[in-house]
This record gives C-alpha cells, structure tokens and sequence, in this order.
C-alpha cells in the first residue's frame, strides 16, 4: 500500500496495522529541503527603520521545488509557509540570557519552554532552531562560556531533538579547536561573515573578491577542526547607512542590487552547507516598501546555499 504526503507530512501507525491516524504539518530534521533558511520576524506596525509586515513576509516565503525554511518567532503563520511547501523554524535571539545565573542546561530547558509555548499552537513543534549569537566578547576568552554555549546545544539537540543552528560572529577564529568541535557535534554554525554593499562596490561587484572573503572565512573554521557539512553563512540584508560595515552600508538601489547579486553568487560558488539570511526588518536608510520587495526578490532569485 502507498501513502503518497506533502513532504511537511507526517504520519502514525498504530496496532500494527497500517493506518493513517493524522496528517500534520512539521519540520522534520530529516526532510529534505533547501538549506536555505530565511529569518522573518514579524514587527508590523513598527517604527519606519525597524519593520516587518505581512508582504514583506510573502516575498520571502516563495515557492520552491523543494522548499526551504522560514525562520519565524512563532507558529502564526504556520500555514502559509507550509500551503507554500516550505518549512517553519524558530528563531530565538538571546542565546545568552542567563548566563553566569543558570546552566547551560537550563538555560536549554528554558528555551525549549519558549518554543513549545510559540510553536505548538498550531501543530507540533519545530525541529529546527537558529540561536542569536554566541557572545564575541566572551568566546573567545572563557572556558566557562565556552562550556556553557556548547551545553545548551547538546541539551537542545540530544534532549528535545533539535537541529541547532549557533550563530557566530567570527570571521576568522584562529584557536579554542577543541570547544569549537564540540560544539559543531551538537549545532551548526552560522559563520556571520558580512561584506557590506559599500564592500562589495568598493570591490567592483567582484565575485572573485566576495569569493575570496567567505572561502578565507570557512577555511578559518575548517582548520579549528570543524567539517564542512557543520559550516552555514549568515548574510546580512538590512538597509543600513554608510560606513556600518555590514548589509547596504549606504549604497545606491542599483549599487545594492548588484551587491546582492554578486555576494550570493560567491557564496554559492564557496558551497557552504546552508545559507542564512538575515534583519530584512532593519531600514535605517528608510527605503521604501516597494524597494524592500524588490531587494527580496533580487536575493530570491539567486541559487543558495
């Protein structure tokens, strides 16, 4: 007898006998998608410089062959990303609240809290959660912090059975090998190597340039002893001013574009295991709408991870 689902279906056999006793939508750690995981955390209405409303989030959430992740933070429009064939993931961005206060365990157990009262109301739980951010400040420097993140992602993943995405603002590590693997044994991790757009002009829209940038980035966390099947990139997309060092960085709306364009293009190239992308909300150069559409479906057109 053959069941043919939705691929965000799941099924339940009881008794030995082969029945299908529901049909739900989830993310399953073993479906088989798109790496390609969009942030989309709703503020509407906002200030003008920090939104995210309704078309902003169908611009992102697009048909695809296979699907790929929206990142939300809740389940509220679980069925508009699955009627899409996409998947639903969790964002949560304070990694770090209650460090030197609680375990690393607890501070697992208090997420996994969260996720189960923003991400069942709708259906069963995400599997998939993308933490904001290992602390720059800390890391490199603290055994005890180190320890510490390294916990929550283990407890996370071998405990409640998530597929765990840690955010890492590190370009190039260059040492603490053995805490770095541990980690990547129980979460991926996010490399936050940014090339701002002003970069990315500056470089003659070069894709050799950008390519460069993010191989050098990966290699940094190959040679810490991490496989490259652990290795994501988060990209930044917010309208920022001049001179910010990451997203537009001030450029011109075709200067954008191009950059946009010539950056996924060098990721792509590189092959990094998934691609993250990221505060699509933020617009300090106050762009308009339309223009914030435009720039989603710029980056929407391109081959990622």
């Amino acid at each position: 007898m053959s069941l043919f689902l939705p691929r965000w279906a799941s099924l339940s056999l009881f008794s030995g006998a082969v029945a299908l006793s529901s049909m739900f939508c989830t993310t399953n750690a073993n479906a088989v998608f798109d790496k390609r995981f969009d942030i989309v955390t709703f503020c509407c209405p906002c200030s003008p410089d920090d939104h995210m409303c309704q078309s902003q989030f169908d611009h992102l959430n697009w048909v695809s062959t296979n699907g790929h992740m929206v990142v939300m933070g809740t389940d509220a429009h679980r069925s508009e990303v699955n009627a899409n064939g996409n998947f639903l993931g969790a964002y949560i961005n304070d990694l770090n609240t209650g460090y030197g206060s609680v375990t690393g365990a607890t501070r697992a157990d208090q997420i996994e809290s969260s996720i189960l009262a923003n991400f069942t109301n709708t259906g069963v739980k995400t599997t998939w959660v993308v933490l904001n951010e290992i602390s720059a400040g800390l890391w490199p420097g603290t055994s005890a912090y180190r320890a510490w993140v390294i916990a929550v992602a283990s407890r996370l993943k071998n405990t409640y059975g998530h597929s765990v995405i840690v955010c890492a603002p590190f370009q190039n590590p260059g040492a603490n090998d053995a805490d770095w693997v541990s980690l990547s044994n129980s979460a991926y991790i996010g490399i936050e190597c940014y090339l701002s757009g002003q970069e990315v002009n500056a470089s003659g829209n070069s894709v050799s340039w950008c390519q460069g940038q993010y191989q050098a980035s990966k290699n940094s966390y190959l040679n810490r002893g991490i496989p490259s099947s652990q290795l994501y990139l988060v990209e930044h997309f917010g309208q920022t001013t001049t001179d910010t060092g990451w997203g537009r960085s001030g450029v011109s709306y075709a200067g954008w574009d191009n950059a946009i364009n010539t950056r996924s293009t060098a990721a792509h190239n590189v092959g990094f295991a998934g691609f993250i992308s990221y505060a699509w909300a933020k617009n300090a150069m106050l762009a308009t709408d339309t223009d914030l559409l435009h720039f989603e479906d710029t980056y929407r057109a391109k081959t990622l991870p």
